[in-house]
């Protein structure tokens, strides 16, 4: 027991436990000789440790003494060109482990390259976009754990939730509320889309004036509001956008469309595969309708940003590479991508 300060009590000076909290971790081998026992004691062997370390084997030699001298036991067994590990040995090789895949796991976090990160993101954004990218993902980042929610009963208006290691893509005309840090990643870019068997069983569409008599394809939660942005925008007075079917998510719209059940209005970035093996088709020239907003909406306090901020570069460049493809696809289908119309 020591005395510190002269901080005093009714019955006396203030007595206390000796604290180590501001020397503690004085008595640590150097981290060196700490990686290159593990890497030894892993193989078991100082070759393939100096290899692996790109070091030479007298190296590593060298080190597992001055280690052994360090610890004042013998790590391994030495016979002949065979070692392995004494009890002691076996000991430090378990805890070394476990504080080097911690410190790595630290590492990892800090610099964005691992750690379980949320998505909340729209049902069709996730069945046609993100998941045929998840291998791509993976690549780029193989130490990111992805949890994606499909947010199914969202509004284009809902005021959004998000948690600190949670990122949400909200599609919507705007984001009037203050509580998310919130970026732009694309606007949609929207035309009519029908499959050839529907027209060959209803007739061509040449004009909007031929879309009339024809079943038009919705989503039931936000309403019809595609078809209304694209009838505002031609505009097409008479086309009466509160008929036909309605599927819950757009990825059923575009199934429905696929299947010739009518016609749709849909974000092309969704349907770049579809228009262009011809299951889909754009019936005639029309501008491009620019609709709804993608956002991506984070917690403004996050200790997630690293790995929020490599997770969005990687979206960045995903969303950049399809742009790319929409606008060649754009110019093949002889559509002018300059000829754009305000849907909202």
């Amino acid at each position: 027991m020591q005395i510190y300060g002269d901080q005093q009590t009714n019955s006396g000076y203030l007595i206390m436990t000796k604290s180590h909290t501001n020397v503690r971790y004085q008595r640590l081998p150097a981290q060196q000789s700490t990686r290159v026992f593990e890497a030894a004691a892993r193989h078991l062997s100082f070759t393939f440790a100096a290899n692996e370390l790109a070091m030479t084997q007298s190296g590593v030699s060298k080190q597992i003494k001055g280690l052994e001298a360090f610890l004042g036991v013998s790590l391994f067994v030495r016979k002949g060109q065979k070692i392995s590990l004494t009890k002691a040995g076996q000991l430090f090789h378990r805890h070394c482990v476990q504080a080097l895949d911690c410190l790595q796991r630290a590492v990892d976090e800090i610099q964005g390259e691992a750690g379980q990160l949320r998505l909340q993101a729209p049902p069709t954004f996730a069945a046609r976009w993100l998941i045929p990218r998840m291998e791509q993902l993976h690549e780029s980042h193989p130490k990111l754990e992805l949890h994606i929610e499909t947010t199914w009963l969202r509004t284009i208006r809902d005021r959004i939730q998000a948690e600190s290691n949670e990122l949400v893509i909200h599609a919507c005309i705007d984001y009037p509320f203050d509580n998310l840090q919130s970026q732009l990643l694309r606007r949609e870019t929207l035309v009519v889309m029908v499959s050839p068997n529907y027209m060959a069983r209803h007739g061509n569409i040449s004009e909007p004036q031929d879309l009339l008599d024809k079943t038009l394809i919705h989503t039931r939660l936000d309403g019809h509001i595609h078809w209304e942005m694209w009838a505002k925008a031609m505009p097409e007075k008479q086309l009466d956008t509160s008929k036909g079917y309605e599927f819950e998510t757009l990825d059923m719209a575009l199934s429905a469309a696929e299947n010739g059940i009518g016609v749709l209005v849909c974000d092309i970035i969704y349907a770049l595969d579809s228009l262009r093996s011809k299951r889909l088709v754009i019936p005639f020239k029309m501008p491009l309708v620019t609709g709804l907003s993608y956002l991506l909406l984070s917690h403004p306090n996050s200790s997630y940003e690293s790995l929020q901020d490599n997770y969005r570069c990687w979206l960045e460049q995903q969303i950049a590479q399809d742009h790319q493809r929409m606008q060649r696809l754009i110019l093949e289908l002889g559509l002018d991508p300059n000829d754009q119309i305000e849907g909202i």
